[in-house]
Formats: C-alpha cells, structure tokens, sequence
C-alpha cells in the first residue's frame, strides 16, 4: 500500500480544492450567463437574473480564481520559497470563508445548495484547512 508523503498530501489537497473551486467558477459563469439556473445558488432565494446578480457571479467567478492562486501558492505549487506572510494569512482567510460558505448552503432553501454543494464546500474547507496548517516553506 502507498501512502502520500506530508508535504504530498498537502499537493494533492491543493489538488483537490483546485478542482472544486473550478467547478463552482464554471458554476458561477454559467449562472452569469443565465444557463444555470439563479435559484439553485444564493440561497434559493433568486428567482430572476438581474443585471446584478449575473454581476455577483462574475465577481464570486473572479474570487474563486483567486482563491486557487492562493491555496495552491500555499501548498508550493506556484509562487516562490520563502513565502510571504500575506499568502498563509490569505490562506486561513479562504478556509474561514469555505466554513462560512458551508454554512451558508446547508441553511440554504435550494435543495441542490443543500445536498450538492453544501459536501462540496465541506470537501473544499478540509483541503484549504490542511492546506493552511501546512508547515512554512
């Protein structure tokens, strides 16, 4: 049997987030562009595509991108060694807000939020976690 070493674990963690947070971008932008349905995200509670909300979207599709460059930056597989202080703090950040986001879609009235992705989020929150509490570079 083959065990993942810690500093592998962390990578595939890093992995594994990537992957989920490009599936909610992809998510987001379908939402944005009005192909996935706006009452399946913000918590159920959207029944028209606004202006502003295809907006939200956008804007919440940026922020997930950000956030892979974050998470995989503090797992070492982008950026540079040592890393800085603002990239650990900037990773406890996104894990907080994936625990939050959790929250938020399991007290979400959309089954999908409820059922779907509210154990993605959980899956997300556990990569960025031991991706955070990954010794420094």
């Amino acid at each position: 049997m083959t065990y993942l070493s810690k500093p592998d674990f962390v990578q595939f963690s890093a992995n594994i987030a990537t992957i989920l947070f490009a599936v909610f971008i992809g998510v987001q932008l379908l939402a944005a562009a009005g192909i996935f349905p706006v009452s399946m995200l913000w918590g159920g509670r959207q029944t028209e595509l606004t202006m502003t909300m295809r907006l939200t979207s956008v804007v919440a599709a940026v922020m997930l991108g950000v956030f892979i460059y974050i998470i995989r930056y503090r797992a070492g597989l982008v950026g540079s060694v040592p890393q800085p202080a603002a990239i650990r703090i900037a990773a406890w950040v996104v894990t907080g807000y994936m625990a939050l986001n959790t929250l938020g879609n399991f007290a979400s009235v959309s089954s999908v939020e409820r059922f779907l992705f509210g154990p993605m989020t959980i899956v997300m929150a556990v990569a960025c976690l031991i991706v955070a509490l990954s010794p420094t570079n």
